[in-house]
């Protein structure tokens, strides 16, 4: 179950929260409408660092802005004949948001893409990795049995890595099956959840590598080595996609990754999922697209150079007896 779900947490399953599909937006008769206030004005813009608005102009200005070209826009398609859906809706204010966005402040994509990061929730009714911003009133984050998210992340945190879950629940002092109900209902939460504010939580929670006191003395084991690599995993990123690669390269020749990370480098499933929920984190909240071309290569690389070694060790290819 835990490798399931982390892997939706970290891509590994490449399914990715509701990102909007582009239409093409061409108002020609709304263009122009703040074009000459703010083209070439705010070459170094000053940023909220919580919505990542330019500091500028209102919020108010900017949605009513993007809801007057997309409101005109709708008009037209509406006049023409076209009959709109809920999703194309939804597309023309991303999309204007979009062109509104960049114009005003003058950025590139990369800039564009950390707003809507930070604005995921308002914007597109999800949350993103790195900018949850939760709601104490949450029926979703309501404690099941009186654990909370945070400590059933803690606990998940102890299993994965190897501690017996009847150690963890002698340690929260309740019965196994409280555990089973817990495992139970905060992963249905998180499938229910459509805003994703309970998987994306657990997930800043896991790279937080979070604990509670009662869980504080139960240690898994982890060699000299494996806490080096651990080490290194945390602070270099090029270690860290050589791995994640290697693990990638590993399930495709029927070999568990996870199990074959912790036996050649003393990394347990936690430790290891923990370090890529923190990678993620941090490219969502200082988004650099060469950044993320450059190591999205890198592990492709060492996937294939891995690919190769395991091939050989099971004999080759079947496709390497095959001439054409």
């Amino acid at each position: 179950m835990f490798k399931k779900l982390f892997g939706a947490l970290t891509g590994d399953n490449k399914q990715e929260n509701q990102n909007y599909e582009q239409t093409q937006t061409s108002n020609e008769s709304h263009e122009d409408s703040y074009e000459d206030n703010y083209e070439n004005e705010y070459q170094e813009v000053e940023y909220d660092p919580e919505t990542l608005h330019g500091t500028h102009y209102d919020v108010e200005d900017f949605d009513a802005e993007v809801a007057e070209r997309a409101e005109a826009w709708i008009a037209d398609e509406r006049a023409s004949g076209e009959n709109l859906d809920e999703k194309d809706i939804q597309n023309i204010y991303f999309n204007y948001r979009r062109t509104v966005y960049t114009e005003w402040n003058n950025c590139d994509s990369d800039q564009m893409i950390r707003f809507e990061h930070a604005n995921s929730l308002k914007y597109s009714g999800v949350q993103t990795s790195g900018f949850v911003k939760v709601d104490e009133n949450n029926p979703f984050l309501e404690p099941v049995h009186g654990v909370d998210l945070r400590t059933y992340t803690a606990m998940c945190l102890k299993i994965s890595a190897g501690v017996d879950y009847l150690e963890v629940c002698k340690a929260m002092g309740f019965e196994s099956v409280v555990w089973e109900e817990l495992n139970t209902i905060w992963p249905q939460r998180m499938g229910e959840d459509t805003s994703f504010t309970v998987t994306t939580l657990f997930g800043q929670y896991y790279a937080e590598n979070v604990t509670v006191p009662q869980l504080e003395n139960l240690k898994a084991e982890i060699s000299e080595e494996g806490a080096a690599n651990l080490e290194r995993i945390r602070t270099d990123r090029y270690f860290y996609e050589e791995l994640a690669g290697a693990r990638q390269a590993a399930y495709e020749y029927g070999i568990d990754g996870a199990q074959w990370i912790l036996e050649n480098f003393g990394i347990n499933l936690a430790d290891f999922q923990s370090v890529a929920m923190q990678w993620m984190t941090e490219q969502n909240q200082n988004w650099n697209s060469a950044d993320i071309t450059e190591f999205h290569d890198y592990q492709q690389a060492k996937q294939k150079e891995y690919a190769a070694k395991f091939a050989a060790e099971q004999g080759g290819n079947i496709a390497d007896d095959v001439n054409f």
